[in-house]
């Protein structure tokens, strides 16, 4: 294995440290991520506009998504569950003294507490397969995980409230929301999350539009980003033009913000 390296990054004007391996292609390619980061950014600005909030990074990788949202909440959780790549995730928190307020979670979310075979992959840290059968997943090196759901991390972490929850893990998003029943209703957090359907299917065997329409039943309000253009609000009556769109033109790949208000899109500017 390559030895750690530290590089530099800049997001919203700041200079940040990222930690990973050179053989890594998320951690070389970076640069071709900061749009999404600032996308998040500019989204958790909004809903937490008085830095106060506590933020919950489910598939927090190497912490670009960390860097995006620490300086935006209180306190943050950043959850990983690739051994590998959790170490270069508190490397990164080290780097630029975020300690303090951010916490790694070397565990997997789901509906319910177990472990899970998980796959390492020397190649991307953004790309780890938890099913064999999936895209060669049975030549990749095996670990176990453990397993718990965001409501019980959320209890052992002792935080009194979840204020805005970000989620990308593969296709396996709908696990992590059913392991956060009691948080969802209890908080009524925003969350944003990644919906992709090639990964869905590949990864989970799921119809993303089931999906999508569960993702609606679960939350009031969903809205797509489109870059500098006002987020799109979806509903289901306009469910099947957004898949449409998001099939054919957007090459499956979509941050959706699912909540039960839409306050925050009046306080949104384009990142």
């Amino acid at each position: 294995m390559s030895k750690m390296r530290l590089r530099r990054v800049t997001l919203a004007g700041q200079s940040w440290r990222l930690a990973g391996w050179q053989a890594d292609s998320f951690f070389r390619h970076a640069g071709h991520h900061m749009k999404g980061m600032a996308e998040l950014g500019a989204v958790a600005r909004a809903v937490l506009p008085g830095r106060e909030g506590v933020v919950v990074d489910v598939g927090a990788n190497l912490g670009l998504s960390v860097l995006a949202l620490a300086p935006l909440a209180a306190r943050l959780l950043a959850v990983e569950a690739s051994p590998r790549t959790a170490a270069a995730l508190r490397a990164t928190v080290a780097a630029n003294g975020l300690e303090a307020r951010v916490t790694v979670a070397p565990v997997a979310l789901g509906a319910a507490a177990g472990e899970l075979a998980f796959h390492e992959s020397d190649h991307s840290a953004g790309s780890h397969l938890l099913s064999a059968e999936t895209l060669g997943g049975e030549a990749l090196p095996t670990v176990t995980v453990p397993v718990e759901t965001l409501d019980a991390l959320v209890a052992r972490h002792g935080l009194g409230r979840v204020d805005f929850i970000k989620i990308d893990v593969e296709g396996h998003e709908t696990e992590v929301l059913d392991g956060a029943a009691a948080t969802l209703a209890k908080d009524r957090p925003t969350v944003f999350l990644e919906f992709n359907a090639w990964v869905l299917q590949a990864n989970r065997r799921a119809n993303p539009r089931a999906v999508l329409e569960d993702w609606l039943a679960r939350f009031p309000v969903a809205h797509a980003l489109r870059g500098a253009a006002p987020p799109l609000r979806i509903t289901p009556a306009t469910l099947l033009d957004f898949l449409h769109d998001h099939l054919v033109k957007r090459g499956c790949a979509d941050d959706l913000v699912l909540g039960f208000d839409d306050a925050w899109v009046g306080r949104w500017q384009a990142a």
